[in-house]
């Protein structure tokens, strides 16, 4: 058995889940009901659609470290990582596995969501540009599985499911609360450090750097990428100090 013998198994497991059968329903009705009522306003485009997305993205976060927290944690309490364990597997084909066998059931969500959303679209909406939607489908996924991993990553290093938990709230804490005081962020406190006590200069691309560590605003200025106009996902004082 080897880290794919792992992911199988875990993406069957998971898919018996009546928990996550309902996230997945719950992403494809929010898409569904975005393009529903999009449809209604005059010379709708899927552009203006995916904009709305993002005012559920706080979410999509929340169901990736749900689906993930208790990847390995929830195994090491209920003492079936020694069968997993036992077999010719090593930890590191347990941890690829279940990174890879949450990804694949996240992945599958957020297939039917947008599968519903762009059918949706085609009738409902005056024009949908296929090669944006295509783009931001596979944003969207990368920013999803950012957090997966991490998840996977914070439920291998707690030995029980409260601490994988309480991991994985700080996680969400930290990258989306945090990074946005403008008087604590890791920026500020790098300023403060810097210039006001060590009389240091850094450039403005070095505070950038440090906010791109947060995924929410990687995921903010990846979108430029996508759209030339509607950039703007995430609240607009999730942005460097000056």
């Amino acid at each position: 058995m080897s880290w794919l013998s792992v992911a199988k198994k875990d993406f069957i497991d998971s898919r018996r889940s009546k928990g996550l059968l309902g996230l997945i329903s719950l992403y494809v009705l929010l898409l569904a009901l975005i393009v529903y009522f999009a449809g209604d306003s005059p010379q709708s485009a899927m552009t203006d659609v995916l904009a709305l997305v993002s005012l559920i993205g706080i979410f999509i976060i929340l169901s990736a470290l749900i689906v993930a927290y208790l990847s390995i944690a929830g195994e090491r309490e209920s003492g079936s990582i020694k069968y997993l364990l036992g077999l010719p597997n090593t930890r590191f084909d347990l941890v690829v596995g279940k990174f890879a066998g949450r990804s694949m059931v996240i992945t599958v969500g957020l297939l039917l969501a947008f599968g519903v959303a762009g059918a949706l679209g085609v009738v409902l909406l005056d024009s949908v540009d296929f090669v944006v939607f295509a783009k931001f489908f596979l944003l969207m996924l990368f920013f999803t599985l950012t957090y997966i991993g991490i998840a996977v990553g914070l439920s291998a290093l707690c030995a029980s499911r409260s601490r994988a938990m309480a991991s994985s709230v700080g996680v969400f804490f930290v990258f989306n609360v945090l990074w946005t005081v403008p008087t604590i962020s890791p920026a500020a406190m790098l300023r403060y450090v810097a210039e006001d006590k060590l009389g240091m200069v850094f450039g403005p691309e070095i505070y950038e750097l440090v906010f791109l560590i947060s995924p929410p605003y990687a995921f903010q200025r990846a979108a430029g990428l996508v759209f030339t106009e509607q950039s703007i996902y995430f609240p607009r004082y999730f942005s460097p100090p000056r």
